[in-house]
């Protein structure tokens, strides 16, 4: 299980395990206020909030472009122990 870390919280990063960073949605879902059920809606309304915190596009039609545009903006990172 590798660590990562998403800088989106607002008390703060937000740490958890998974097999690949796919689990960020579970981990968000997890601390976030009434998340929709489906989970298309679900990955639109996260890039909505990085969009927001971090003024540049995030793509949201797939898991994978989503993942790369958290990365490449700094909302998500793996941490090394």
């Amino acid at each position: 299980m590798a660590k990562y870390r998403l800088n989106m919280a607002l008390d703060g990063p937000l740490e958890f395990e998974s097999a690949g960073p796919e689990g960020v949605f579970d981990a968000w879902r997890a601390v976030y206020r009434s998340p929709p059920a489906e989970h298309d809606r679900w990955r639109r309304r996260c890039a909505s909030m990085v969009c927001d915190r971090y003024g540049q596009p995030v793509r949201f039609d797939s898991d994978e472009a989503f993942i790369a545009d958290l990365f490449r903006h700094g909302a998500l990172e793996e941490v090394h122990a």
